[in-house]
């Protein structure tokens, strides 16, 4: 089992405290497993394990949970007599109709630890979130990082240097699973094929009630193909039309809407960065991993300047940035980080090869004033400088883990 000191740092402050904790993230992120790191740890520190319940509402044993009032007798008949803190560990928890309620009332009936995981963002925006309001604490989960992916390679088949564990992570991303496969790339791809059906049916058309799944499939496949490019939902319908398939801007959107709310793709919206402010057309459509998008059909490589903006802006994320393109005049830098305070700037591409390269690049940020960082990543292995903006290569920015 790979450690995630990163998330568990994160999860930490608020072990044995009278709040939720909400893990939520793209099916087969590693949520399961940080759960079970945080049951290890706690029993470490002393945790009566007969005060612990674990439940996975994805296995048939517990089938006949399917509302409120089925979890609450559960518990109840399982943890009544445990004297003291019990802990709670709920795994896709969004199969619970109203799971809101039951773990309501576990705050008031007993001294509860909770633990929960969700594969689906709608499980903390409906309505029923009422019930929880300001009892919660959400913290996002991602699939590893390069610097995860490679930690985890070492330690499950041996040594590799990080340039060529990169090139893999580039064609396999770094869903957690793979450590069981060995990394094998041809298993790994297939799996994620799998993975990709499993995604799309169980956390968007089922939750999302969406009827024709086949055009979404389309949908999300064209937004998988123009990663980094900007797009609307009246562009995608001209696609589906040349296709022969029919499907409304506002089918669309609600098609992308319902494909973020399960944490297949993210949407960074694009923002005027002189004026702070948001521009309402045209956005820029991230997958969770680039592993899918290969094991779908894309060459990766072949796309290797999309990709690696992809991968640059999920680590930003992970780095526990809000993330926005940005428009100077009628240039465009890759994107704005904010984060508390803090802003910086970058732009991402796959080698400065030519000084007409290096300009566009370089003079991406020329309209901007402000002395916040700004960065060129690229792949270059000696990255130049220029007039107050740092270049970077990326995969030593990528396990730099942000100190720069």
């Amino acid at each position: 089992m790979i450690e995630r000191p990163t998330y568990m740092n994160r999860i930490r402050p608020f072990i044995g405290k009278n709040i939720i904790k909400v893990l939520v993230g793209a099916r087969r992120s590693g949520k399961s497993t940080l759960l079970e790191l945080l049951k290890r740890h706690l029993v470490a520190e002393g945790a009566d394990e007969r005060a612990i319940l674990h439940i996975n509402f994805e296995s048939g044993r517990y089938a006949g949970i399917s509302n409120a009032d089925d979890l609450v007798r559960y518990v109840h008949e399982r943890m009544s007599e445990i004297d003291g803190t019990i802990r709670l560990f709920f795994d896709e928890i969004q199969e619970v109709d109203q799971w809101e309620k039951a773990v309501r009332s576990f705050m008031v009936d007993y001294d509860a630890d909770i633990y929960v995981t969700g594969s689906n963002a709608r499980m903390l925006s409906s309505d029923l979130t009422t019930h929880i309001t300001g009892r919660y604490v959400s913290i996002d989960v991602y699939p590893f990082s390069f610097a995860e992916f490679l930690d985890a390679y070492r330690q499950s088949v041996g040594p590799i240097d990080e340039r060529t564990a990169f090139r893999r992570y580039v064609a396999q991303g770094g869903f957690p699973f793979q450590t069981d496969l060995s990394f094998d790339e041809t298993a790994s791809l297939q799996y994620l094929d799998d993975l990709f059906s499993t995604i799309l049916f169980k956390d968007v058309v089922r939750h999302a009630g969406i009827r024709d799944a086949d055009a979404l499939e389309r949908v999300i496949r064209y937004v998988l193909g123009e990663e980094g490019h900007l797009v609307t939902a009246a562009n995608i319908a001209a696609y589906m039309k040349s296709e022969h398939r029919k499907a409304s801007a506002e089918t669309i959107a609600n098609y992308l809407d319902a494909a973020s709310k399960a944490f297949l793709i993210y949407k960074a919206p694009r923002e005027d960065a002189i004026g702070k402010r948001m521009l309402k057309i045209n956005e820029k459509y991230y997958v969770v991993d680039q592993g899918l998008r290969h094991a779908v059909g894309f060459d990766n490589a072949n796309a290797i300047d999309q990709v690696l903006e992809g991968i640059v802006y999920m680590e930003l994320r992970r780095r526990g940035y809000d993330v926005r393109v940005g428009k100077i005049g009628n240039k465009e830098v890759d994107f704005i980080a904010r984060r508390g305070d803090e802003v910086s700037y970058y732009q991402v591409t796959y080698l400065l090869g030519s000084a007409q390269t290096t300009d566009r690049e370089f003079g991406a940020f020329s309209g901007l004033r402000d002395n916040w960082p700004k960065y060129v990543l690229s792949m270059d292995e000696f990255p130049r400088n220029r007039e107050g903006i740092r270049g970077l290569n990326i995969i030593d920015w990528l396990l730099d883990g942000g100190t720069r």
